[in-house]
């Protein structure tokens, strides 16, 4: 156990700073190229590019690019902030999004799959199979379209002086969580439920449960204290692979609802700011900009895989039986 986890700990700096300089080096070469092929970017030549990085480096442990912004999504108004503020502020908002987002999708997830979970004999129930088959195949940006067009429909039908319900962009830890939520957790809360089910069924019906039941345990007794010990592994992968999805659909859904977010940022740095509706962005392409974000972003997919295959092998002790039958052979 504590080899694997000083591996992983040696491996994680190692693929941040990959992944930074991989960041870094597609904006550096990318800018000039699409400078030269739109009118919408300034014309500019690259430099060499290790100088470059290097120079980076040393401003990005204080977060201090040398840049000011005025976007209308700060809270004061068009007033310049530093770059560095707005990362640590956009960190922030997008770990706040993710951590709501996933607790109500695991909490709603779990309760679904074991409510679909049938005791005698064990099987899944037809709704959650149906439910599953409808959440899984909406993206959730498509999900977030969805409730915009529906408040707008409600808007059109009560009258123009009907107050929105929800507001739908802006940032705020209200109301304004409610859509951004919604659209993040509805497809990992059907997947949730789905795995918890399928693996919790084929559990109910291993030879274990019957001999149990065969000397008077209660389907509740043998659910809690057996079968979910031996499901609980695929079940914490399942959260963990259902965190890299949502960081994945992070940069859409900030997109849409205009939450202040890495995801946000990221999607101000790969689409020039004349295309969007965001009142103009100089983080087009700007390669400390992008290399920061996506190390950001990395960052929390690869702590999320550290934090679940250290509690899972903490939780079952299978797999740490296996890892000490390899080291031996």
């Amino acid at each position: 156990m504590a080899k694997f986890i000083i591996q992983r700990l040696l491996i994680i700096p190692l693929l941040l700073l990959l992944v930074n300089f991989l960041g870094f080096a597609y904006a550096h070469y990318a800018r000039p190229i699409r400078a030269a092929r739109t009118p919408y970017v300034q014309a500019e030549e690259a430099g060499p590019l290790i100088p470059a990085y290097l120079d980076y480096l040393q401003t990005m442990i204080n977060l201090d690019f040398g840049m000011e912004l005025a976007t209308p999504d700060n809270s004061r108004a068009n007033t310049p902030v530093t770059l560095g503020e707005t990362l640590k502020q956009a960190t922030i908002a997008s770990f706040g999004l993710l951590v709501i987002s996933l607790t109500i999708s695991v909490i709603a997830g779990l309760y679904l799959g074991f409510k679909a979970t049938g005791n005698d004999p064990p099987e899944v129930s037809r709704w959650l199979t149906v439910s599953s088959t409808i959440g899984l195949a909406m993206p959730s940006f498509y999900i977030g379209s969805l409730l915009i067009i529906g408040l707008i429909f409600y808007i059109l039908w009560r009258g123009p002086e009907t107050e929105m319900l929800l507001p739908l962009s802006g940032f705020g830890w209200d109301a304004h969580l409610i859509l951004p939520v919604i659209a993040l957790m509805a497809r990992p809360t059907f997947q949730l439920a789905q795995v918890t089910a399928g693996v919790l069924s084929g559990e109910l019906g291993k030879q274990y449960v019957i001999a149990g039941r065969s000397l008077g345990r209660t389907w509740r007794s043998i659910r809690l204290h057996f079968a979910l010990r031996n499901v609980v592994a695929p079940v914490i992968l399942t959260i963990a692979g259902l965190q890299r999805f949502l960081v994945g659909e992070l940069i859409m859904i900030e997109w849409l609802f205009r939450w202040p977010g890495l995801g946000r940022i990221l999607g101000w740095t790969l689409v020039p700011a004349q295309l969007t509706s965001s009142g103009g962005s100089p983080l087009f392409l700007n390669p400390p900009v992008m290399a920061t974000v996506l190390t950001l972003i990395a960052a929390l997919f690869l702590l999320t895989d550290f934090i679940a295959a250290v509690f899972v092998r903490y939780l079952d002790p299978r797999l740490r039986e296996q890892e000490t039958e390899i080291v031996n052979i």
